[in-house]
């Protein structure tokens, strides 16, 4: 497949670096797809893609309102820096993940492979990195430092996450590896200062 022709003009797609990381997503993306492929195929019983779909909706944005009101119920006032953290880390993440996703311009694993069908519509049009899993770390590290006895159900959360990504034939594994690598670089060095 020619994924080339179709990505559009971005200012320095040009560089040597950007073609090299280009064609190596593209090889990745045929590496992959079996993955992508097996974890779409997890979810054939109705129950199991609703619930995919329940998961990768809340993570939109609903579950982190809940987040919010779960972290002021348990410490109240003193909630105020992993608030303040995780709202920094995430709107900072979500300034430099455009400009990562364009310029990257990765084809979504439903678009390599037609015969992946959607359950729910992309949010935007490339892949590579998971916004869902760069916000759910942003988030996380700095109720992690906060609060570890909630580590585990953090980590659960965030491997639910991923998969619901997956399983819908929206991202490849590395993108969810790098959205995550993403959301940790520009969560912890918020979170260790002021936690």
């Amino acid at each position: 497949m020619d994924t080339q022709s179709t990505r559009p003009q971005i200012p320095f797609s040009n560089s040597a670096v950007l073609g090299r990381l280009r064609e190596l997503f593209d090889r990745w993306n045929h590496k992959e797809i079996e993955y992508v492929r097996k974890a779409v195929h997890s979810t054939r019983r109705p129950f199991i893609r609703k619930f995919s779909i329940l998961v990768s909706t809340l993570s939109n944005g609903w579950l982190y309102a809940g987040i919010v009101l779960i972290i002021i119920a348990n410490l109240g006032l003193s909630s105020w820096p992993i608030l303040l953290c995780g709202g920094m880390a995430a709107l900072l993440s979500h300034c430099i993940y455009p400009v990562i996703k364009n310029c990257l311009a990765r084809i979504r694993p439903c678009e390599y492979d037609n015969s992946i069908k959607l359950s729910i519509k992309v949010l935007d049009e490339y892949s590579c990195p998971s916004g869902h899993v760069m916000t759910a770390m942003s988030v996380s590290i700095p109720l992690a430092f906060a609060m570890p006895s909630f580590i585990p159900l953090i980590v659960f959360s965030c491997l639910l996450i991923s998969w619901s990504r997956i399983s819908l034939g929206h991202h490849y594994p590395s993108d969810l590896l790098l959205g995550a690598l993403l959301g940790c670089t520009v969560s912890i060095p918020i979170s260790i200062p002021l936690i």
